[in-house]
């Protein structure tokens, strides 16, 4: 299984190239860059990174038609790939709630967006002319003859069926966000349907999968920096929580959304008014968490999920990155291969 690193978003260039490099030696395959509203700019941050590495990785995620027009896109996207050497992978999705609501967009016909911004930056890649008219977007003599021979890797944010179905048929690989293994099957079996239809091969296919890694050397400090983040896993929407909770313990975190997010926002580990149980039960499922102590039982679950079909994990970092790399390159990287 490979290993990728997220950084946070809006990290400064001059800490990505040292967390990078960091990255770098320490085995993992990408270090991505976030893509949030008012924040640094992930290609911007990402290019002295790029310049300096040769094996590494370098993910943008996500970007999406919403913000810039596809041809606009694949122009950036193939600048970034030629300073990376070939090495570029994008992460395209349909646009959050988050960068939604920043913008004042309401997204509408996410899938179709998806689908035609990875087509014509597809298209755009090959330094071939491109005609492309689409339901949404258009590309009209597109000639990008200086684009890098080796093209970027065009995955797509994929968890919902239609989504799935789509990236199937265009795209390189998915990532799913914060996937459980109990959803894993469920997943995979519209994926797999999907690529049966467009003719392909899930070897031919790379599976990620954005987890949360609250791992440290201080137990305590890795359990309450969990408690904090937790409103953002999965969002706490009925399709995960309910893979692990039963029914009634669902509809509880339903209705106490709330007090996760004001967890968050106060920047507290105390979530008021919702049981520990569910709370250990959300951490156990949602998130690698613990001290030192808990790098076998991360593995165990990793290797779980490459048993069920996941290629690779990108771990989201948060406090202390440089810790989190040392960690993950000389206990996780090692135990996986």
């Amino acid at each position: 299984m490979h290993v990728d690193i997220i950084l946070a978003p809006g990290t400064p260039a001059p800490m990505a190239l040292e967390l990078g490099q960091m990255a770098e030696d320490a085995g993992v395959r990408t270090v991505w860059a976030s893509n949030f509203p008012a924040r640094r700019d992930p290609y911007l941050s990402l290019v002295p990174l790029a310049l300096a590495t040769e094996r590494l990785r370098l993910g943008v995620m996500p970007v999406t038609p919403f913000e810039t027009q596809p041809v606009k896109m694949a122009d950036t996207a193939l600048t970034f790939t030629e300073l990376a050497s070939g090495r570029a992978t994008l992460l395209v999705g349909g646009l959050g709630k988050s960068g939604g609501g920043a913008m004042g967009i309401d997204p509408q016909r996410r899938v179709t967006a998806t689908r035609e911004a990875v087509e014509i930056i597809r298209a755009a890649a090959s330094g071939e002319l491109v005609n492309y008219g689409g339901e949404l977007y258009r590309a009209n003599n597109y000639v990008a003859d200086w684009a890098c021979s080796q093209p970027p890797q065009l995955h797509v944010a994929a968890n919902g069926p239609q989504m799935l179905s789509m990236a199937a048929a265009c795209a390189d690989g998915v990532m799913f966000s914060d996937a459980t293994l109990t959803m894993l099957p469920g997943l995979l079996e519209t994926l797999d349907r999907g690529l049966a239809a467009a003719g392909r091969e899930r070897h031919d296919f790379e599976l990620n999968n954005f987890f949360a890694w609250h791992i440290k050397s201080d137990k305590a400090a890795a359990v309450a920096e969990a408690r904090r983040e937790l409103v953002w896993r999965g969002v706490l929407k009925r399709e995960y929580v309910s893979s692990f909770l039963d029914e009634e313990d669902t509809q509880f975190v339903e209705h106490n959304f709330g007090a996760f997010l004001q967890a968050f926002l106060a920047k507290t580990d105390r979530i008021e008014g919702v049981p520990e149980r569910i709370i250990e039960a959300l951490l156990e499922n949602l998130t690698f968490t613990g001290g030192l102590d808990a790098i076998d039982h991360v593995v165990g679950e990793l290797q779980q999920f490459a048993a069920a079909g996941l290629d690779a994990v990108a771990l989201r970092m948060h406090e202390d990155p440089a810790d989190s790399i040392k960690i993950i390159g000389e206990r996780l990287i090692p135990a996986l291969s």
